[in-house]
């Protein structure tokens, strides 16, 4: 039985360093379809000259959730493979996703665990022994919510495992790890804040200092050494500064100042749940 296509999704901003690498990694893939947030560094004309398979297209950037649920909208086939600029899919994970997509298809969607690079080795402790995200799914079940940053895909069922993990080399730079930290925790704060939520001075010590403890110390991430201190100082700074810029948004709107939020997607119809379309559907029939 031949297996079913698959579509592998790509969003970059500026990502020339990586681009090469990762789309090497997913040329298995029926349709690679990559969207571009008006890249300035190169990206899109190294893809348009050296990749001539991708289908490319750029669109300002709303946040991730928007940018997939865009992409998986208009992918041409059902089943989704979604993978960023700074990770890999290896060998012996491809050969494990092609496996799965010969079926039996038993579940809507299918998660992978993700070894992280800092620097060219891998930081395996404080935490990111478990990391694990879904990426395999069929569109027709699976929606990211409406969330800025940090939205978990919602899948309309049980979610599979996959054994393979694929490379993720997500800290290249200190500078450039702290300028997206920053970044992610900015978006962060606002969700925060459109979300009606509030801080004080309790609220932004006591989450950064548990951070710093359960990564280090009960998630082991001492024996990282150096590479574990640093990754672990890197997501308390996170911590920190979302909730001191979720407290900062408050005090601008007490003040009777305004308060810098993102753009938000509105765009009609991006953030249904499928699923339960088809459920309400049925039961008017």
């Amino acid at each position: 039985m031949p297996r079913v296509p698959v579509t592998a999704i790509v969003h970059t901003l500026n990502e020339l360093e990586n681009i090469d690498d990762c789309l090497r990694s997913i040329d298995w893939a029926d349709e690679i379809y990559l969207v571009d947030s008006f890249s300035t560094d190169g990206t899109v004309e190294r893809v348009r000259t050296h990749f001539p398979r991708v289908r490319l297209e750029q669109r300002e950037y709303l946040g991730a959730a928007s940018t997939k649920n865009y992409a998986i909208d208009r992918a041409t086939h059902d089943w989704i493979f979604v993978i960023d600029a700074d990770e890999r899919v290896t060998p012996k994970l491809r050969d494990e996703l092609l496996r799965t997509l010969e079926g039996p298809l038993d579940r809507w969607a299918y998660s992978v665990g993700r070894l992280n690079f800092m620097l060219g080795q891998p930081v395996r402790f404080s935490g990111l022994q478990r990391d694990r995200v879904t990426r395999l799914f069929h569109r027709g079940h699976a929606r990211y919510p409406n969330k800025r940053v940090h939205a978990d895909l919602l899948v309309d069922g049980e979610t599979g495992v996959l054994r393979q993990k694929m490379d993720h080399y997500y800290i290249r730079t200190f500078d450039h790890m702290i300028a997206k930290m920053t970044r992610y925790a900015n978006w962060s704060a606002a969700q925060m804040y459109i979300d009606g939520k509030t801080t004080s001075l309790g609220g932004i010590i006591g989450p950064p200092i548990g951070k710093f403890f359960r990564d280090f110390i009960i998630n082991a991430g001492f024996l990282d050494g150096t590479r574990g201190l640093i990754s672990v100082g890197m997501h308390v700074y996170y911590t920190f500064w979302k909730y001191a810029k979720l407290w900062e948004l408050t005090q601008l709107r007490k003040l009777g100042k305004p308060v810098p939020l993102p753009k938000l997607d509105e765009g009609e119809g991006r953030w249904d749940l499928p699923w339960v379309k088809t459920e309400e559907a049925s039961a008017e029939d």
